[in-house]
């Protein structure tokens, strides 16, 4: 009876083994199946993908007209903007390929600075022609500017004292002091033609004709 007892444990073991190994087995099977199947999962979405992407119509890009783009930059009002430097500008744009509305702000930024800087050049300018009149009225006499005015429209002429004026030049001592020495000169010897003599407006009209200039008397 002992030796029956033995045999029965030990086939009760044996069968114990078998059946651990089968539900490994088992389970090893149900984990491979899952992977696959995950797998296949994958594969299928990624086909899908690229079947989505190939069905998707390819948009070409247009260029962007950037003359038209800096045309309708804001500017500052009696600004206008060099055609020669629009033409670089927008060459620079489209080389770098810049987004409109970034063209946009970076031309008028552009303009504004540079109307500021004209504006500003400007004011200087007439402050130093206002310098020049001031201290000529303190160092030159009437009759001296009404004889350098003569002067300079029997030499120049109408328009090219005109220019004169715009720049300033009539309104420094030293130009006003020049001129009239010349105009006495010229009155007392007549060696200088009237420069309206043609127009028929006479030598002594000058005052008339620019009255901004400090030459008048």
């Amino acid at each position: 009876m002992a030796e029956d007892t033995g045999n029965t444990t030990t086939d009760t073991a044996e069968t114990k083994a078998a059946e651990t190994t089968q539900t490994t087995d088992t389970k090893g099977a149900e984990t491979t199946a899952a992977e696959t199947e995950a797998k296949g999962t994958e594969t299928k979405a990624e086909e899908t993908k690229t079947e989505e992407t190939k069905a998707e119509p390819v948009t070409q890009k247009q260029p962007v007209d950037y003359a038209r783009v800096i045309s309708e930059a804001p500017m500052p009002e009696g600004f206008t903007l060099d055609p020669e430097a629009a033409r670089a500008g927008g060459e620079l744009f489209a080389r770098h390929d810049i987004p409109p509305e970034a063209v946009k702000d970076l031309v008028a930024l552009y303009a504004r600075q540079q109307k500021a800087g004209a504006d500003g050049n400007a004011k200087a300018f007439a402050d130093q022609v206002g310098t020049w009149k001031a201290t000529a009225e303190k160092t030159t006499t009437p009759e001296e500017r009404g004889a350098a005015k003569d002067a300079a429209l029997k030499i120049f002429g109408k328009d090219e004292v005109a220019l004169l004026e715009h720049f300033g030049v009539t309104n420094r001592a030293g130009f006003i002091k020049a001129l009239a020495k010349i105009g006495k000169t010229a009155i007392q010897d007549d060696t200088l033609v009237p420069g309206d003599a043609a127009a028929g407006s006479g030598a002594r009209d000058a005052r008339a004709h620019f009255p901004n200039s400090n030459m008048n008397p």
